[in-house]
């Protein structure tokens, strides 16, 4: 069983970061007591909807880049790959695609790798069989990288069957039986965005996988139709600290926006730390960050920006904060205002909300 782990998965769909913000984040992570962060963007076709093509140099050098700041960070870092179409049929031709692009990622020195089946068209008897031999394709090419798959219905969530059809009654059955103990399985709760955890979700959880799931908490991430007219900036709730122990990791996805999204960010290490800190205090303390006048406006206004969102605020109060945020020099003041002249547009992939 190895170590609980703590970390950030960049697997959102619509505007994607800026390469200086991802060679950021490592060191920050690290202060902040996380563990490992999954490069995985939706948005990344060379890992998605292009997986079969190689890499360009450019993009391998910036990966390869993000990879050693990682390491010199002293945290985890992987790729998480979405061999499309490979869920749900697998040939020998399939076979000697993917341990191509295998050989690729091993080459940018992964510490983890993670094989993500989510949000693709399922439902078909031979599902798991097929996920199956992607996993054997890549222990062929990565033996010893530790490994994490997100199974097609990583969630209890009725939606993904409404999408992506009915799960077949021996999926989880087959998985578990085919995977070894050393791999382990995503799960992002009762819900594909589930607002809190507690011990009963948790053992539900391993009941259905077969082993403590490795959580994918989608929040504060706002990619969709309704929650990109969300911003989400206060503290992690309704994540209580016995996770570690009924969970084997706990990664969490954040914003489109970068800077924003490192405000909550900040302070979910503390809950495994054993501290009871006030959820205020959390918060201030990741406004102690920002520029006075950034701070200020945050600390008044970030409730309604999360709980009423953007329709439930007047025009004018909308263009009254954003033209504060144009006089504030920081990025953070720079993502806010977009967000509240709509500039940040959800990505019509993003179906599962």
């Amino acid at each position: 069983m190895h170590p609980f782990q703590l970390g950030v998965i960049e697997g959102f769909y619509g505007r994607q970061w800026s390469w200086p913000q991802r060679q950021s984040l490592p060191k920050m992570l690290a202060d902040w007591g996380y563990s490992a962060y999954i490069y995985a963007p939706k948005g990344d076709s060379s890992l998605r909807s292009r997986w079969r093509e190689d890499f360009d140099a450019g993009h391998f050098a910036r990966l390869r880049s993000l990879s050693e700041s990682a390491r010199e960070a002293g945290i985890g870092w992987g790729v998480g790959l979405s061999p499309a179409g490979l869920q749900a049929h697998f040939t020998e031709a399939d076979g000697s695609d993917l341990r191509r692009k295998l050989q690729q990622i091993k080459a940018l020195w992964p510490s983890q790798l993670w094989i993500l089946f989510d949000d693709l068209p399922a439902g078909v008897p031979e599902l798991a069989v097929s996920q199956l031999r992607v996993v054997d394709a890549v222990r062929q090419v990565l033996p010893d990288t530790p490994l994490a798959i997100c199974p097609s219905y990583y969630s209890e969530d009725p939606i993904l069957e409404s999408l992506f059809g009915d799960c077949p009654k021996d999926y989880f059955a087959t998985l578990n039986e085919g995977l070894s103990e050393d791999v382990d399985i995503l799960w992002t709760g009762p819900r594909v965005i589930t607002t809190a955890y507690d011990a009963d979700d948790m053992h539900r959880a391993a009941s259905i996988l077969g082993r403590r799931p490795l959580l994918w908490d989608n929040y504060p991430v706002n990619d969709g139709k309704k929650s990109s007219r969300f911003l989400n900036t206060l503290p992690f709730s309704g994540r209580p600290s016995s996770l570690k122990t009924l969970a084997s990791g706990h990664f969490v996805n954040p914003m489109n926006q970068f800077h924003l999204s490192l405000l909550p960010l900040m302070g979910l290490a503390s809950v495994y730390a054993g501290e009871t800190i006030a959820q205020d205090s959390i918060f201030k303390a990741a406004l102690g960050s920002l520029p006075e006048d950034l701070a200020q406006l945050l600390a008044e206004y970030a409730p309604m920006f999360q709980n009423e969102g953007l329709d439930g605020m007047p025009a004018a109060l909308k263009a009254a904060i954003a033209s504060r945020c144009d006089r504030i020099a920081h990025p953070a003041a720079g993502e806010l205002a977009a967000w509240l002249r709509e500039e940040y547009r959800f990505d019509p992939d993003c179906l599962t909300e």
